[in-house]
């Protein structure tokens, strides 16, 4: 009697398992998992933060970013702004400008701050206004049009016009200056959000050469890759290569995860990002002296089509769907929208393998 008892009781447990495998197995098959992928710069991590702003909660309920992730920004957005600066007075030197009269001290307290490896931790009152006095220097502003010839991040103009306000006493992160800061994405990072339809998953690597050789970890159970170009690099260098153009990487990097065997039939849905960027560069910086292949004129439609071409026509697989995008990843407004789109094209998708209609 008590062994049947025994066996009534281990049957009873094994099944429970079961069934709750079941169900761990059936949830996890409404998890849409975004695979997120793209050359480092290319804006995936201000996609990543735009998730949190659009469907992030704090511990109260209160949407948005939260108290941890602003405090813990505002290190990262004061060293963009020392950093910035002092890539500027390096690029300034070498490019033959001269500085006007009356910032040489400033000049020397900006570049011991760099040097010091901790901007943000000595970003000071004074610190701020020695960037303020400088970013307003006549050839500081011809140095920045030449920004593609050295290593300067997009969202440099951006922090050096708010140098000061980064110095206050109470200054805390806004949701713009958390999505402009600029710091290196290494190893996985995987972001859960839901939306009113479908819950999600975004997993994030690093898009620099070095970080590659751990994306084949997330090649599993992923339900769509999407894949960041960013237009305004065809004018500029690797941060890891500077003999190799930004553009001609992310085009062959492109072309190999898409028809990576992993996603023969995986979508793929591919954003065109820094659509502003690109826009501005259009007015001063020729496509054809970068990309001798092109030889259309500078309009902003005909280039866009041209690099759009160029990367989509890599598809071996015409049966698996590609869906684009030309974003500006900043603008939370647009990604909520493209988001929206998405989120109807992944649910129809997973309710038609599914069997309805």
């Amino acid at each position: 009697m008590g062994a049947c008892l025994s066996v009534d009781e281990a049957t009873v447990k094994s099944r429970h398992i079961d069934r709750q495998n079941k169900k761990d197995y059936n949830e996890e098959r409404r998890v849409v998992r975004l695979l997120l992928l793209g050359t480092g710069g290319s804006g995936k991590s201000t996609i990543v933060k735009q998730m949190k702003i659009l469907h992030g909660t704090d511990c109260a309920g209160t949407p948005g970013m939260t108290q941890e992730d602003r405090v813990a920004a505002m290190d990262t957005c004061r060293s963009n702004a020392v950093d910035s600066m002092g890539v500027l007075l390096s690029a300034c030197s070498r490019l033959g400008y001269s500085l006007g009269s009356g910032l040489e001290d400033a000049r020397v307290r900006v570049i011991k701050a760099t040097e010091s490896g901790c901007g943000g931790g000595v970003y000071t009152s004074q610190l701020a206004q020695d960037i303020a006095a400088l970013w307003g220097d006549v050839s500081l502003q011809k140095v920045v049009i030449r920004g593609n010839e050295f290593q300067l991040c997009d969202s440099a103009p951006y922090f050096l016009t708010h140098a000061t306000r980064l110095a206050t006493p109470d200054y805390l992160p806004t949701d713009e200056d958390i999505l402009r800061a600029r710091s290196m994405t290494s190893g996985i990072v995987v972001v859960p959000f839901q939306t009113k339809e479908v819950k999600f998953e975004l997993v994030d690597v690093g898009g620099q050469r070095s970080e590659r050789k751990k994306w084949i970890q997330c090649f599993d159970n992923v339900t769509s890759v999407l894949f960041i170009i960013s237009l305004s690099d065809y004018n500029q260098v690797l941060y890891e290569d500077n003999t190799t153009n930004r553009m001609r990487e992310s085009e062959k990097l492109f072309a190999e995860i898409l028809n990576c065997i992993f996603f023969k039939r995986t979508p793929f849905i591919v954003f065109f990002n820094k659509v502003d960027l690109f826009q501005q560069k259009l007015k001063y910086a020729k496509i054809d002296n970068y990309l001798p292949e092109y030889s259309g004129t500078q309009d902003y439609q005909e280039a866009l089509n041209f690099i759009k071409k160029k990367f989509l026509s890599k598809n071996k697989f015409p049966e698996r769907d590609v869906y684009s995008f030309e974003t500006t990843a900043t603008d939370t407004n647009l990604v909520k929208n493209i988001f929206g789109a998405i989120s109807e094209i992944l649910l129809n998708k997973m309710l038609s393998n599914a069997g309805f209609e």
